[in-house]
């Protein structure tokens, strides 16, 4: 399983606005860097690479990445959140996708 690992972003997978994430599962966060909703807990961390920035949130606190977004440099971006099903399987389901500014 992906882990976030002493270096934020060092050996995340990495994803772009069109990536299929159906091979993904649970994506353990060991280093969040950002409080992203304000309640000052580190729940989310950000990638770049020369083409996009990823940003993974923890917003439910059990330690696994439950949304991830991608922006690409282009404007074009994907959002994708982690869902849990009752068999105990999971699955990332994309919630959005689109191009900034249209």
């Amino acid at each position: 399983m992906p882990v976030s690992g002493e270096f934020p972003g060092l050996g995340m997978p990495s994803f772009d606005a069109t990536s299929s994430l159906d091979s993904l599962g649970p994506v353990e966060m060991e280093s969040p860097t950002q409080d992203l909703d304000g309640d000052g807990i580190l729940d989310t961390f950000t990638t770049t690479n020369s083409d996009s920035m990823s940003v993974w949130t923890d917003s439910d606190l059990d330690g696994y990445a439950d949304q991830l977004s991608v922006v690409e440099n282009d404007g074009d971006y994907a959002a994708w959140e982690y869902h849990r099903n009752p068999d105990g399987t999971g699955e990332w389901r994309q919630t959005d996708q689109g191009t900034v500014g249209e």
